[in-house]
């Protein structure tokens, strides 16, 4: 049973999600026209068309409705004041919000978060170590890089590296996401440039974390960010 009432949309929003994120993708790299036709052209032109519609309905949607999501900085703190009573947060939702934004730092990424996998994957449920926030932020890390939430968009499953590199991606979107939590909880810094200094230190480090996420030598990967998390932003 999925945590929270809402979720009855979440298919649909989901299938909207991937959608959006095909168009634009495809606007933006022209990835399936250039796989099919060996050119970027025509689709790309006709994602433009669909992007700047999704743009501006947006934009109309952004003044009419009341839009939390935007707070990124809220959603943080939420998830740093779970961290000390050893959960994630009552509502999954924020993990998808900041896992999106990662994934979108450098503008659409053809990569898709699955908030329906997050809310049905029981990833809040308590962790041991209580009081260690760097220690069950490591642990939350380790389960959320093996549920699988982040995925290529349809637009560009063509186009896909394959499941290798999907693994990769959701380590590294896991760990970017609870080394910004942890940050967050230091510093009352843009959520932005939290997340995007957290992804830089990721990228330079991803190697010796991601070994120590595999073998669970999670108490080790917590006392790196305790040293890393000064540092940042």
């Amino acid at each position: 049973m999925l945590p929270y009432p809402d979720s009855l949309a979440l298919p649909l929003k989901e299938g909207i999600r991937d959608l959006r994120s095909s168009i634009r993708h495809e606007a933006r790299a022209g990835a399936v026209s250039n796989q099919l036709f060996g050119t970027p052209e025509p689709t790309r032109r006709l994602a433009r068309l669909a992007d700047g519609m999704l743009t501006r309905a947006e934009r109309f949607a952004g003044k009419v409705l009341s839009r939390d999501a935007v707070d990124l900085g809220a959603r943080l703190d939420r998830l740093g004041a779970g961290l000390a009573e050893g959960h994630v947060t009552e509502r999954t939702g924020d993990v998808y919000a900041v896992c999106q934004a990662i994934c979108d730092l450098d503008g659409p990424s053809g990569a898709v978060v699955s908030e329906l996998k997050l809310s049905s994957r029981n990833l809040d449920r308590p962790l041991s170590g209580e009081g260690d926030r760097a220690l069950a932020a490591a642990r939350i890390a380790a389960r959320m890089a093996t549920l699988d939430i982040v995925r290529p968009c349809l637009g560009t499953v063509l186009a896909s590296a394959g499941r290798e590199e999907t693994k990769a991606l959701n380590a590294r979107v896991a760990l970017t996401a609870w080394l910004a939590v942890l940050v967050r909880l230091q510093t009352r810094e843009d959520a932005r440039v939290i997340l995007a200094s957290a992804r830089w230190a990721t990228e330079a480090e991803e190697a010796e974390w991601r070994t120590l996420l595999n073998e669970r030598k999670l108490e080790d990967l917590a006392a790196l960010w305790r040293q890393t998390v000064p540092y940042l932003p």
